[in-house]
């Protein structure tokens, strides 16, 4: 048993800009997992996304996914944990997104295994996201006629991405739901762009990473960051590291600042701070 436990966000952390693990940093975590390096990630990304692109690295703590609200094994490649959002606070944030004129997609675990819904791609910023995932990642999606239909599905994630401006009064208006947690923060890749994910309120990276405290036993959580969505696991770590490219408001929150995403930073830390089971200070 570790007496420490590793937890990196992906995009503009771990990952490049073209959403892959470097090379370098490839090699680099696969040595350090095969000698067993507690690490495991924890990302906004659903399981579709993030096996293939962590695909070949031998990863066997389970995955935060979905900001918290998903835990994914990714040697089974199953959801062993999953919060679901409560039918009355689901409704609710449903009437208020159609108040706004949006819908969205509904992430429903039905099983062991995500069920990514939606009824019409109504906005470019759907599109876009429904034709990168499908011809990335071959992500499986499910029309259905009315979301309200999936309240009793276990819903545990709902996620919109359009302009700040027209997100905004979407986000006051879910501040009067109970039953939530919200997480609001600027896309990495479309500046222009943000995601306002609505999950339960036991669903967040600091949930996800308590959670995996209690199972691995690890007395240390050293986590690392870059944007608004990773202060929940801030607050969860012990020794938070912002990489260089991160938001100003979690640099100014972390213990230390390393180097940038695009200079393998979390790798290159990784491989000078751990020693078999603990970490160089």
């Amino acid at each position: 048993m570790n007496d420490i436990l590793y937890v990196t966000d992906l995009d503009g952390t771990l990952l490049q800009p073209d959403v892959t693990v470097s090379d370098e940093s490839r090699a680099i975590l696969r040595a350090l997992l095969e000698q067993g390096l507690p690490l495991t990630c924890a990302t906004a990304r659903t399981s579709f996304s993030v096996m293939p692109i962590l695909h070949g690295l031998p990863f066997r703590l389970p995955l935060i996914l979905q900001n918290g609200a998903v835990l994914h094994d990714p040697v089974s490649d199953r959801i062993v944990s999953a919060a679901a959002i409560a039918p009355e606070a689901y409704l609710q944030v449903l009437a208020i997104y159609a108040a706004h004129g949006f819908n969205g997609f509904v992430f429903c675990v039905p099983e062991d295994h995500l069920r990514c819904c939606y009824t019409a791609l109504t906005t470019p910023h759907m599109q876009r996201y429904y034709g990168e995932r499908r011809e990335r990642y071959d992500k499986p999606f499910d029309q259905v006629k009315t979301l309200p239909e999936l309240a009793d599905r276990n819903p545990v994630y709902l996620s919109l991405n359009a302009p700040k401006e027209k997100l905004e009064p979407v986000y006051a208006a879910l501040q009067a739901v109970g039953g939530i947690s919200i997480a609001y923060y600027r896309d990495v890749y479309e500046p222009d762009i943000w995601y306002l994910e609505v999950s339960a309120p036991e669903a967040s990276k600091y949930h996800g990473i308590q959670k995996l405290k209690a199972l691995t036993g690890a007395k240390t959580v050293v986590g690392f960051g870059d944007n608004l969505n990773d202060l929940p696991l801030f607050r969860a770590c012990d020794v938070r590291i912002a990489v260089g490219n991160a938001a100003d408001d979690l640099k100014a929150l972390a213990d230390c600042v390393i180097g940038r995403n695009t200079e393998n930073a979390v790798a290159q830390y990784l491989q000078s701070n751990w020693n078999g089971g603990q970490h160089e200070t």
